[in-house]
Formats: structure tokens, sequence, C-alpha cells
């Protein structure tokens, strides 16, 4: 066991083994527990307790169950770390009849259940304990059930009746949670944490829109965060934009909305303007960089990663400006973007 600072935390926590690598961030935190808020919470697979804390802030009471005595241990330092009081720490299996029968009382059940630290395919299916058999043992406690999952897994390969909520901070996909029964508000939803407050798109809300597929970027390109696009709401928010709005594809896995007009969204990761296309051609590249005062470039389209640094040292080549470029490559052109 050691205390140590990480970004993930304002304060510096007890860990060991594993247990900072997969506690939650206290940002994430915050916000998971408010939207869980009752009177009594149950914690399971609790681990050094980050998730567990913010529960204790918005909750009356929380149970911190964890099979591992020593990340329980870790998990009752960082409580007082935290200054909470109201947090009681169980060792054991949660699955087993004793446990359950200590929380019986809770109004809803959190899990954040172990998963295999490398997966070909994220699945639910290799989630310990697994979600069936966690609202089985707890089916009379509570139909109030979250559990978290790999963010990776889209959408349609979970296949429970749950709202799966694909949460982004900072521009990057951090977690994944299913809620349950009561819990459950939509299919699906995106949440976008930025600067202490939570932005939040459904399915089912506003009417989705089907976005004309075009194949170069306009005047503007907007790059969506990705709990949107994990989420699979790109139409509904093309949807509330209030202009005309197309996607560019970039390759299999990234996509850009693009229009003639500059629109805004909480749910933009960035937002370019395109200043130029020429063909995918290093040199080709270099020239229109100075001519459009760049000093750095940003590739954002696939190269062998033997290939990465060459190609950025030519494009790079002489540059003497203040600007970076972002550049999209499709199909066999460069679209040079300054980010707005």
């Amino acid at each position: 066991m050691e205390r140590t600072r990480s970004p993930k935390f304002s304060k510096p926590v007890f860990t060991c083994g594993d247990g900072l690598r997969f506690a939650t961030p206290e940002v994430v935190g915050r916000y998971r527990a408010g939207r869980l808020k009752c009177s009594v919470l149950a914690d399971i697979s609790c681990g050094i307790g980050g998730q567990a804390v913010c529960f204790a802030k918005e909750c009356g009471s929380v149970y911190g169950i964890d099979i591992d005595g020593e990340r329980l241990e870790c998990a009752r330092r960082n409580a007082g770390v935290y200054g909470v009081d109201n947090i009681t720490f169980i060792e054991g299996d949660a699955l087993s009849p004793q446990v359950v029968e200590q929380v019986a009382d809770a109004d809803v059940i959190f899990s954040d259940p172990a998963r295999p630290a490398e997966e070909d395919v994220r699945q639910t299916d290799s989630l310990r304990p697994g979600i069936p058999m966690v609202m089985e043992a707890y089916r009379d406690v509570t139909g109030s059930f979250a559990f978290e999952a790999p963010p990776q897994m889209p959408p349609e390969r979970i296949d429970f009746n749950c709202e799966r909520e694909y949460l982004g901070v900072d521009g990057q996909l951090n977690r994944l949670t299913l809620y349950f029964g009561p819990l459950k508000r939509c299919e699906r939803s995106a949440v976008v944490l930025k600067g202490g407050r939570h932005y939040r798109l459904e399915s089912g809300v506003d009417a989705p829109v089907v976005i004309p597929e075009v194949d170069e970027p306009r005047v503007y390109a907007f790059e969506p965060d990705p709990a949107v696009v994990k989420a699979g709401l790109l139409g509904e928010l093309a949807g509330g934009l209030g202009g005309k709005v197309e996607l560019v594809r970039i390759d299999a896995r990234r996509s850009l909305l693009t229009s003639d007009v500059l629109l805004e969204s909480l749910f933009f990761k960035h937002r370019y303007r395109v200043l130029d296309r020429v063909p995918l051609d290093c040199r080709k590249v270099n020239r229109s960089l100075m001519g459009h005062g760049m000093g750095k470039a940003v590739i954002r389209f696939r190269i062998a990663p033997e290939k990465y640094w060459d190609a950025r040292n030519r494009i790079e080549n002489g540059l003497m400006g203040e600007g970076i470029a972002h550049l999209f490559g499709i199909a066999d052109q460069v679209y040079v973007c300054e980010k707005i």
C-alpha cells in the first residue's frame, strides 16, 4: 500500500496493486454520484474507494464491498482523506447471502466489475461478477442497478434492457454506465463533462435526422465528442444544430460533420476552418502549410507507425509560422484545417 498523487484525484490517495489504474476519476465519480443520489447505496467491488467516496457525499449512507482486504483498507483510508464517515465497509463476496443480507436496505446497487486487462473484443460476458449474477443475488433488495462496463463496446453489443450511457471527459471517451430498472431514462445517452458541468444528449428526445454524406468537408468541419459517436447519437446531435450539416467519413473509425456555416455545440470536441486541399504528397502539403503561416502539423489520417516521423518531419520541414495545422486525409487528398 502506498499514498500517491494522481491526475484522477484532487488529493493524494492510498492505493495498491492495480487499484489506481482502474479507479474512477473524481470528476466522473462526482457526476455519477449526482445521478445515483439516494438514501442508501451499495457499491460492489469498490476497489480503493474513489467512487464510493463520491457516493458518500451525495447519499445518506453507502456500503463499500470488496473481496480484497488490502483494497478495502485503501478505501477506508481514502474515506478519511476526503473526510467522509458514512461508508460501511464490508470485506467479502458480494454475491454471498451473508453480504446481501447486510445491505438489505439498499436503494441502489452499483457494480464496477473486474474485467480482463486485455481482450480482443470487449463484451459484457467477461465482467466478474457478471451482470445477471448480481441482479439475481440482489433481486429482493432493489430493482435499481447500475453497472460500469468497457466503454469500447458499441450499444448494439449490449444485450440488456438498460440505458447505455457513454461519458466523455476532455474530449476522450472515459466511461460506459449501464442503468437498469427505474434508473433507465432512455436507450442510449452521451454525457460530456466540461468545466465542472455536464451536458447530456439522449435518444428518443430530439428526433434524429438523416445526415447526408459528402465526399469532402465544406468551409467548416466539426469533430463530435467520441461519447456522442459511440452512443450512435450523431443524428440527434445534427437535429439540434439548427443549420444544414453533412457527414464526411475520414476512415472506418472517424467522421466529421461539416457545413458552410460556423456552428456551435457543447457536443463538439473541436471545430475547424478548412484552409486548403492538396494531394497526399508531403512536399505539396509542406508548401500549403508554409503559405498559411503554420509552424506545426498534427497528422489526423492513418499512417504506418514506422513511417509517421519521416512523414511528419518532411511535412514540417522549414515551417516558421505560429499556427498548428490539422491534416485530415480522405482518399488521396489532404485537407489542411485550422482549429477555431
